[in-house]
């Protein structure tokens, strides 16, 4: 009975002993969970996972039942003293050997990350260093023993990128031991900050979250020992506005040389391939890349470089390139490279190419462009050229057409000499020329070379071709060594006189003085109609001249300088002759010239005619014309036996037999207005009919109808001379005389050369024998008769009229008898 009792006791206490146990150990639970595990723990842990390779700090450990040791705000140090930071965890879980842990010993095995945050200094030394942080980390660390870490199936973001990575790595050395000098730590630092920088900037599409695969193997105390593969993938990336719509990258990390084995990228237009070479330690590294993107979108929101102005690529856009690079104390890549691009359906400023290429070569902010060449349709320019920007220098050959260049040349000195070019069909253009810009000063320019234009048109005048050397910049703009070959086939003189349908001129220079807005012209020597050749610098000037009607192109040369502004600076020289006619409008009426010859001084608004000789009318006339500018004409002319009956024809009048006339006017003359005429001169008949006299009064008709001669009887006035002056287009004489073998006339008129009539007073002196005695009762005034006539100048209407005393000035005329003559068989 006793034994049984003390039986039953030992159960209960047995029972009881056990939930004391068990309530101690929840209670110890609780206060590990809730409490943390005590600060001895802690640092035995630290301890042992020093030894075992990796050397932390762990904020707080508390035990959770079915999960383990969990520590928090655990901090990974590169070395025991715990000066540089390298990583930082918010949770992890802490697994241990238990069999060890049973006597003593701890070990840990294994740490694994659920749901963990992972955060990694930039700058382990700098504690407000920038950050790469790490949200839903997963994975587990194994620990093995010998300082060796294996990471297995971690993955967590950054940044947005899907991360994974598995590790077998060797750990940091123990405690007492020196801590390998990475003296590239640094230099890893710099290249993951700008890594963190760079994919800030980025965008990727939320559906498909970047990939990144990174497999590391090596041991930590060895840098060059360390190896790693990385693998990228990403589905839509986006970067200040362009869209990538995929990209793969394989890499290769042997101690500190990073190896892109495989570049990948692809957007709307194509795909970028590449490779890529970076040593950590020199900084330095090595690519090359074949490129079917969007260049100007690649360029400018990818690398950051300045946007393409004006310049729009509608096709095809590839890029192979190759060379180094070297990254300075900022980060900033210094870049060598050769290559090749090709742009298909490329405009620029508004002028569409079909194709631009080019090699290139850039070192040292220098781009050097060889092989270049822009290509359309209807030509293409070939070039190189040496860019140190802002200072390009250029050589370039090209056949493309005149309006290609107008955008390229705007508010430029050349913009005014392009617009003023014109394509006829077959226009062609071929030009040569080498030089350099500024494209910071918008005068600093300069161009030298030659070409040749063909089919063209310029300020409207018509050219079969026309080829010069040039020097070209701001201030000056320089033609020389020329020769022009112009178009007639339309040109108004041709059609009216025939002629070649072309004619060449060489030309000296024709030089620009844009300071001075002047144009220099030297030696333009050739047969050519005058007014085209000038109107390329001078269309005022030009015009003028086209009333020089010339039926074939004389020969010309000029010199001189024209003035394009209003300030009557021209100074220009031009002589001409021709064997062949000109026409000319004198007084209202076409006067044709044979044989014309001269020189024209083109003086501000004056225009000058000297040495002016001409046939007109059978005879030689030789004078000189100036024209005043605003309508205004004066001159003088002489002219030695001129046809009368030519001159009396052409003005609209009719005198009755031959006859020539001599003379010489000064004149004045506004807007080609006769009414306007004013001057002076002398004029002489000779040889022609003026009037007849009938020498036996009414016996005259009788003795012709006798004789059957109705000039028996009679006596001609052939010869007459007078001085003259001309005011508001009447002519008037006070001197006009003239005789026949017995008889003086003397008179007084004028003559209206606008609407061409007359109004004119003749005296004659009748004191020979027969008349004399007829006009006896005519006493004192006996012999001496009075005429007046007036009308149309053509058919004036003459009528006797009571004498009146003459003017002074023809007394002594009428008064002297005439003078005895041979008379020649035809009178």
């Amino acid at each position: 009975m006793y034994r049984l009792h003390l039986a039953r006791n030992l159960r209960s206490l047995a029972f009881l002993l056990v939930f004391a146990a068990i309530l101690a150990a929840i209670g110890g639970l609780w206060w590990a969970n809730h409490t943390g595990m005590p600060e001895s723990w802690r640092v035995a842990i630290e301890k042992a996972v020093s030894k075992q390779g990796a050397h932390i700090k762990i904020g707080s450990l508390r035990y959770v039942p079915l999960k383990g040791v969990i520590a928090s705000d655990l901090r990974v140090y590169s070395e025991p003293e715990h000066l540089r930071e390298i990583s930082r965890l918010e949770r992890v879980i802490l697994d241990f050997d238990k069999t060890r842990l049973a006597r003593g010993i701890i070990h840990l095995n294994k740490i694994q990350l659920k749901d963990a945050q992972l955060v990694l200094p930039v700058d382990p030394d700098d504690p407000k260093s920038d950050t790469l942080n790490v949200t839903d980390a997963y994975g587990t660390i194994f620990m093995p023993g010998d300082r060796r870490l294996e990471i297995r199936g971690a993955r967590g973001k950054i940044a947005g990128i899907d991360v994974s990575l598995n590790a077998r790595l060797i750990g940091y050395q123990q405690a007492g031991k020196t801590p390998p000098d990475d003296k590239n730590a640094g230099k890893r630092r710099e290249l993951l900050a700008r890594v963190i920088s760079e994919l800030g900037k980025w965008h990727f599409n939320e559906d498909h979250p970047p990939a990144l695969q990174i497999v590391v193997e090596g041991d930590v105390n060895d840098r060059s020992s360390i190896t790693a593969k990385v693998g990228l993938q990403i589905k839509g990336m986006e970067k200040n506005g362009h869209m990538l719509d995929q990209v793969t990258a394989q890499a290769d990390l042997a101690g500190d040389l990073l190896t892109i084995t495989s570049l990948k990228a692809t957007d709307s237009r194509g795909v970028l391939d590449g490779h890529v070479d970076y040593d950590i330690h020199s900084r330095e590294g090595r690519f090359d890349i074949s490129s079917s993107l969007e260049i100007p979108q690649l360029l400018t929101t990818w690398l950051g470089l300045p946007s393409l102005q004006q310049v729009l690529i509608g096709g095809k856009q590839i890029v192979e390139a190759e060379g180094d690079f070297k990254l300075d104390e900022n980060n900033k890549p210094e870049i060598r490279t050769t290559g090749h691009v090709r742009c298909e359906s490329v405009m620029l400023r508004g002028v569409l190419f079909d194709s631009v290429e080019s090699s290139f070569s850039w070192r040292d902010n220098i781009l050097f462009l060889r092989d270049v060449e822009l290509a359309r349709g209807d030509g293409a320019a070939h070039a190189k050229a040496l860019i140190e920007w802002p200072v390009v220098r250029l050589d370039l050959k090209t056949t493309l057409p005149i309006p290609v260049y107008r955008p390229f040349f705007v508010g430029q000195p050349l913009e005014m000499v392009l617009n003023d070019f014109s394509e006829r069909e077959g226009a062609t253009v071929d030009v040569k020329l080498e030089g350099s810009f500024d494209a910071s000063n918008k005068t600093a320019w300069a161009y030298t070379g030659g070409g040749t234009v063909k089919n063209v048109n310029y300020k409207g005048v018509p050219v079969n071709s026309a080829n010069c050397k040039f020097t070209l910049n701001h201030y000056e703009l320089d033609f020389h060594d020329g020769t022009v070959v112009f178009n007639y086939s339309k040109y108004p003189l041709r059609k009216a006189f025939g002629g070649p349908a072309e004619a060449t001129a060489k030309v000296g220079r024709i030089r620009y003085d844009a300071p001075n807005k002047l144009v220099e012209v030297e030696n333009v020597v050739g047969a050519i109609w005058a007014a085209p050749m000038v109107r390329f610098f001078a269309t005022p000037v030009a015009d003028s001249l086209e009333q020089y009607r010339f039926h074939q192109p004389p020969e010309l040369k000029a010199s001189g300088v024209v003035d394009v502004t209003p300030q009557g600076r021209t100074d220009l020289h031009i002589a001409f002759s021709s064997s062949h006619p000109a026409d000319y409008l004198f007084l209202g009426e076409n006067v044709t010239l044979g044989q014309p010859s001269g020189k024209v001084d083109i003086r501000g608004e004056r225009t000058i005619v000297s040495d002016l000789k001409v046939d007109a009318f059978e005879g030689p006339v030789a004078g000189r014309i100036e024209y005043l500018g605003k309508g205004r004409l004066e001159g003088d002319l002489s002219w030695t036996k001129l046809s009368i009956p030519l001159v009396t024809s052409t003005y609209g009048f009719q005198m009755k037999g031959g006859g020539t006339t001599t003379g010489r006017i000064d004149f004045s003359l506004a807007d080609g207005k006769v009414e306007t005429m004013g001057g002076e001169g002398l004029l002489a008949v000779e040889k022609t009919e003026l009037f007849s006299v009938p020498m036996f009064g009414p016996l005259t008709p009788l003795i012709g109808g006798v004789l059957n001669d109705e000039t028996a009887g009679t006596q001609m006035a052939k010869n007459a001379f007078c001085t003259f002056k001309i005011e508001n287009g009447i002519l008037s004489s006070n001197d006009f005389q003239t005789s026949t073998k017995s008889l003086n006339f003397a008179g007084d008129g004028s003559v209206n050369m606008n609407d061409r009539t007359i109004d004119m007073t003749i005296r004659m002196n009748a004191r020979g024998f027969l008349l004399g005695l007829i006009t006896m009762p005519l006493r004192p005034f006996s012999g001496l008769f009075q005429f007046h006539g007036s009308g149309a100048l053509k058919d004036p209407k003459w009528e006797s009229m009571k004498f009146t005393s003459p003017p002074e000035s023809q007394n002594q005329i009428l008064q002297t008898p005439p003078r005895a003559r041979v008379i020649s068989g035809g009178e």
